[in-house]
């Protein structure tokens, strides 16, 4: 990704500040780039770094950037898009849950592929909860071990193999704007449900999406477990009696 952006930056650095100058670059990149995971889903050729340090993402095409002509229509949307679009997250995440999120995720990369995926923060989060006995709140993560075993849950999206339009890593909206629930084929793979379900559900543990569902699972468990330990550590008196017995099925 460093490298796309680096690529990316480069060639946009010389391009004079005009609107075919921008598309004619901007369709060159995206020529040169590999098709995105999601054909459905729209990748800006004009995403590149900010700041000499190269560490801060952003658009090459707003005039903030370009000293003055607004170039946004240039890219995979229109300026008025790019202008007032906020992702579904910003309104469904609470304040706490999106601190969580950011606390947590080291890089931007991580960050983007949690944070755009509310039911997959909210089932870690729960399933955290119902097996440590308490909720984890923002405060927890103050401690590292704590910070890591959450980090260690959310870096799954970064381990599954690439996607497809089936489960994996996106949601679709249903008629009243909330996303449409989905479901994992238990049955063609000749098995019941698992109790980590939401989870599995949305990283994409189904026949179409390319992953295995008993190995994602027994990463799920035991990642789950262990931070639930790493809770209990920093509790006063011993773990809740429905995490041990959760760790020990």
């Amino acid at each position: 990704m460093r490298e796309r952006l680096d690529a990316r930056t480069d060639a946009l650095a010389l391009v004079p500040r005009t609107a075919e100058a921008f598309r004619r670059a901007a369709a060159r990149i995206a020529a040169s780039e590999p098709p995105p995971v999601f054909l459905s889903v729209r990748v800006c050729p004009l995403l590149g770094w900010l700041d000499p340090e190269r560490s801060r993402v952003g658009c090459l095409a707003h005039p903030v950037v370009t000293g003055g002509p607004d170039l946004r229509d240039q890219g995979a949307y229109d300026a008025s898009t790019c202008e007032t679009f906020l992702c579904p997250s910003h309104s469904w995440l609470t304040e706490e849950e999106a601190e969580m999120v950011d606390a947590t995720c080291a890089d931007a990369w991580l960050y983007g592929l949690v944070v755009t995926d509310v039911p997959f923060v909210r089932a870690v989060l729960d399933a955290v909860g119902a097996l440590s006995g308490a909720r984890l709140e923002r405060r927890h993560l103050e401690r590292a071990a704590v910070r890591e075993g959450l980090w260690r849950l959310f870096a799954l999206k970064e381990e599954l193999e690439p996607g497809s339009e089936g489960l994996f890593g996106a949601f679709r909206a249903g008629a009243d704007g909330e996303p449409a629930p989905r479901r994992i084929d238990y049955p063609s793979m000749g098995r019941e449900g698992s109790p980590w379900d939401a989870i599995l559900l949305c990283v994409g543990a189904d026949p179409r999406s390319g992953n295995d569902l008993d190995r994602l699972e027994g990463e799920v468990r035991e990642r789950l477990e262990a931070l639930a330990r790493a809770l209990a550590a920093g509790s006063p008196g011993r773990p809740p009696e429905s995490w041990s017995r959760s760790c020990r099925r």
